[in-house]
Parts: C-alpha cells; structure tokens; sequence
C-alpha cells in the first residue's frame, strides 16, 4: 500500500527531533573534554 503525501511529510518531520538530539550527544561528548595546558599552548608562539 503507498503511502500519501502527509503520511511521508509528517513522518519525515517526525526525525528532526530525533536527529537534533543526537547531535547534540555528539557535541556534548567532544565539548566535555578535559584539555591540558599543553594541548591549549601546542600552537601558539613562544
């Protein structure tokens, strides 16, 4: 059975939440690390 329009639209909308969290799982891992003061300083100028 094919499905109509709405049915696609409103399950295609239905993933956005689903998506945004993820990412931002994503982006709490990599922004919750702990740096050290020579991985701060590597590329700076002496």
């Amino acid at each position: 059975m094919p499905y109509n329009q709405i049915t696609v639209v409103l399950g295609g909308l239905m993933h956005i939440p689903v998506i945004i969290i993820v990412l931002r799982f994503i982006e709490n891992r990599f922004n919750n690390r702990n740096w050290t003061t020579e991985e701060l300083n590597y590329n700076k100028l002496a």
